[in-house]
């Protein structure tokens, strides 16, 4: 019910109109038939008023006459008068109160238009008429519309032979149907500028305005939009589904008894230009191509590594070979340390620690005493000889192109390398390390053989026609006195004299590595300096 009738029929029942008052107008036979009493009650009021001290005589009939005749009601003619006047009040009243009742009926109905909670006749939104429907019967009919195909939405992608197909569940449309049910239901509810400068009351102009509509309809569309990052995260979906790295081949193994290697197959990858996709993913939404058929292919990747290249590049790299002596326990200590750095895997970026891949030199590993420098003299100690194998291992690493990191030479240079190209070794504090900075693995096979140590480097070649030696130069050398130094020793039988220390020369040695191609030098550089102090020579004497 309008809130006004309501109101209106609140207002009745709570103040009802009052019974209407008739006036009656009486004639001079009415006045003659009521009794006597009620007439002389009057008359003597009436006279009383008019004639106080005048005589009062009885009348006839029993009445009462002023000045001792009988008389009629002098009011007659006023009461008439008045009744008259009051029918034609009356009659005015009733005329006025149609009236107003005929103009109220036609307001009435404009009030119940205008406050009338549905929409406005003459309101079409997506051309179906909503006018007299309310919220919820507009929604449910504009939700049945598919105004734009959006749910036929279709679009298949073709990528490298993979398909995806987006659908509604992929990509949820959004339709404005709200905002612009809002924009409908205010069409007769609001002024504007207009009503100000105009002689209309907001209440005319707002019947106007919905009497405008009923001849006049007024169209509204909905708009339909989609979520522009949701492409966007489909399209990094079948990115990551298409794009991926290329695959290296690399060494599966080394066979350090046949010296061959087997390598992994090598794989192509491929990359995907994901902002081409979106832009033609959304180049077809915004045409409305709903059933779009969208191709594209990713980019291939080649790996920097494959498996033929490996077979044909990894190899033997280096090798070097030093004699031993005849001595039958430093040739045991020899080839134990052979053995314990052989089948030695570097991965790039790995190091190598000789202490580390031995251990300590101990007769439970099987090691014997034989002739070691220590204190500036020869003498026997378990594990003596395993320098010759850190040595020519250091000669090996050089030529593999490694990264020399801890290397020192002996108090002498040694009899089965040149001068400054050895490397001691005692446990723990003397190591030799280096380090494999190349981005392929390198093998370390090492054997003693028939009075030699050898220790050969596989993996992958430095270069067509590249290879690495070294070289060392004397650059001081330091004579011992002629002289010796005696020292008594009582320990010795008297009498006696013997050779603690051997007169040695002392020397300092520039050692380089020098890298070829094809057997020509091509560069030089300065891999360490080497300082083997003179030693005077010593007798002991008693």
């Amino acid at each position: 019910m309008p809130r006004a009738k309501y109101q209106e029929d609140q207002r009745r029942a709570a103040y009802p109109p009052e019974p209407e008052q008739k006036m009656v107008c009486r004639t001079e036979d009415d006045w003659a038939a009521y009794p006597d009493s009620v007439y002389e009650s009057q008359y003597q009021e009436d006279e009383a008023e008019a004639a106080p001290y005048a005589p009062i005589m009885p009348g006839r009939n029993g009445g009462w006459a002023h000045g001792g005749s009988p008389r009629k009601p002098k009011h007659t003619a006023l009461w008439a008068f008045i009744a008259l006047i009051c029918v034609a009040l009356l009659s005015l009243m009733g005329y006025a109160i149609a009236s107003m009742y005929e103009a109220y009926v036609p307001f009435r109905q404009k009030v119940n238009i205008v406050n009338q909670g549905t929409f406005a006749q003459g309101v079409l939104v997506d051309n179906i008429h909503i006018g007299g429907m309310n919220r919820a019967q507009a929604e449910a009919a504009l939700a049945t519309q598919d105004v734009s195909g959006v749910n036929r939405l279709n679009i298949t992608l073709q990528v490298d032979g993979y398909t995806w197909v987006i659908t509604p569940n992929e990509l949820p449309f959004e339709r404005n149907i709200q905002s612009v049910l809002d924009t409908a239901y205010a069409i007769g509810r609001q002024g504007t500028a207009e009503t100000v400068a105009s002689s209309m009351t907001p209440f005319e102009y707002r019947y106007a305005h919905l009497y405008h509509t009923v001849t006049n309809a007024a169209y509204l569309y909905t708009q339909v939009t989609y979520d522009r990052v949701r492409v966007r995260e489909l399209v990094g979906i079948i990115e990551n589904n298409i794009n991926r790295q290329a695959v290296d081949a690399q060494v599966a193994s080394f066979d350090f008894s046949t010296r061959t290697f087997t390598f992994t197959q090598d794989q192509a990858g491929a990359i995907l230009d994901g902002e081409s996709l979106y832009q033609q993913i959304i180049a077809a939404l915004d045409r409305q191509d709903y059933s779009a058929v969208i191709y594209a292919s990713s980019t291939p990747v080649m790996p920097s590594v494959t498996r033929v290249e490996l077979m044909n590049s990894f190899s033997l790299v280096s090798s070097y070979t030093t004699d031993t002596t005849s001595d039958a326990n430093r040739n045991n200590n020899v080839d134990l340390a052979c053995r314990a750095i052989m089948g030695t895997v570097l991965m790039p970026g790995d190091t190598f620690s000789f202490n580390g891949a031995t251990g300590q030199r101990t007769t439970e590993k099987g090691y014997l005493p034989a002739a070691a420098i220590a204190g500036g003299t020869t003498v026997d100690e378990v594990g003596g000889g395993v320098c010759q194998v850190s040595s020519t291992l250091f000669n090996a690493a050089v030529k593999a192109d490694m990264t020399i990191l801890q290397r020192y030479p002996h108090a002498w240079p040694s009899n089965y390398v040149d001068k400054g190209r050895d490397a001691t070794v005692n446990w723990p504090n003397l190591d030799f390390t280096f380090r494999n900075d190349k981005t392929t693995p390198v093998f370390i096979v090492a054997y003693y053989q028939q009075r030699k140590c050898t220790v050969e480097i596989y993996g992958a070649s430095l270069g067509p026609g590249v290879s690495i030696d070294l070289s060392s130069r004397v650059i001081d050398t330091v004579y011992p006195p002629e002289e010796p130094l005696y020292e008594q020793n009582p320990q010795l039988p008297p009498g006696t004299v013997q050779e603690k220390k051997k007169a040695r020369i002392g020397y300092e040695v520039d050692t380089f590595k020098i890298y070829y191609s094809n057997g020509v030098e091509v560069k030089r550089e300065l891999l360490c300096t080497s300082t083997y102090k003179m030693i005077q020579q010593v007798l002991e004497f008693n």
